[in-house]
């Protein structure tokens, strides 16, 4: 199983243990490990599960961005990037960041 399933999975415990802040924490890296990792597999979940629990805990999009850790070879900017693509639908940016990483997409 690579790291975003199992990042997703604790996610989901701790989210239906009432611990917001912890899965949420865990639904970035889930997000971000999804783009480290060579699956290329797109985190749909993760991003709704991140803007359910934003909402939730009344964050700003500046303070969401905060928490992004990428802990790969993104950069923690990449991610953040990425994560803002991803709210907001735009597959181009998504294609135009991953592109100009040093690994390549």
């Amino acid at each position: 199983m690579p790291n975003a399933a199992q990042y997703f999975q604790l996610a989901r415990t701790e989210e239906r243990a009432g611990n917001e802040c912890a899965a949420l924490l865990l639904y970035l890296s889930s997000f971000c490990d999804s783009f480290n990792s060579s699956t290329r597999d797109y985190p749909y979940g993760a991003v709704a599960k991140i803007r359910s629990l934003q909402n939730r805990l009344s964050l700003s999009n500046l303070q969401l961005m905060e928490l992004v850790h990428s802990y790969g070879p993104l950069t923690d900017a990449e991610c953040q990037e990425l994560l803002c693509y991803s709210i907001h639908g735009c597959l181009s940016g998504i294609n135009t960041t991953l592109s100009g990483c040093a690994y390549g997409y």
